[in-house]
């Protein structure tokens, strides 16, 4: 059983209000203006009966948010290792909430791993991506996606991902 889109945002819109006490809209990739970098990435991995990716995106302007609310940093600004952790942990968060809806069974979260900057590619072999949600949060935007990985069953259907405004499907 793959997540829904409607499941993402249920479970992104409570762990953002309930979390940090962010409100987030999910957008129309056509209605919304074009996001620029540098940009933040985090994702975790799901292995177990479902085997899959949880990824979530932002720009650095919301990751650092993220992390002032997160760290109760107050107008101190946040370093790159605290916007890390702290958008880290919201993957971890919503990964463990996407594996719970998914796993028919033993399921392991990996940790986070987080990717930062102006220009990189993310690349998870056999898999290929079964829900993405685009959501805004104080003019900044946020992307959930989650790719189901196939494993050694792949037939060559992977998801390679260029990032320059905002990550392709």
């Amino acid at each position: 059983m793959n997540p829904s889109e409607h499941d993402i945002i249920e479970l992104v819109d409570m762990i953002w209000s309930t979390t940090l006490g962010f409100e987030i809209h999910p957008v129309d990739a056509e209605s919304r203006d074009e996001w620029t970098l540098p940009a933040v990435e985090a994702q975790v991995h799901i292995a177990g009966t479902w085997q899959g990716v949880v990824v979530l995106h932002t720009s650095k302007a919301l990751a650092a948010r993220v992390a002032q609310r997160m760290f109760d940093l107050g107008t101190e600004p946040p370093t790159p290792e605290d916007m890390q952790d702290a958008f880290g942990e919201l993957a971890n968060i919503a990964g463990g909430n996407i594996k719970g809806l998914i796993s028919e069974g033993d399921a392991h979260l990996s940790l986070p791993a987080v990717v930062q900057g102006f220009d990189y590619s993310v690349r998870v072999p056999g898999s290929r991506q079964v829900a993405r949600v685009e959501f805004i949060c104080d003019g900044e935007p946020l992307v959930v996606t989650v790719l189901h990985a196939e494993g050694a069953r792949a037939t060559g259907d992977d998801v390679h991902r260029r990032l320059q405004a905002v990550p392709a499907a």
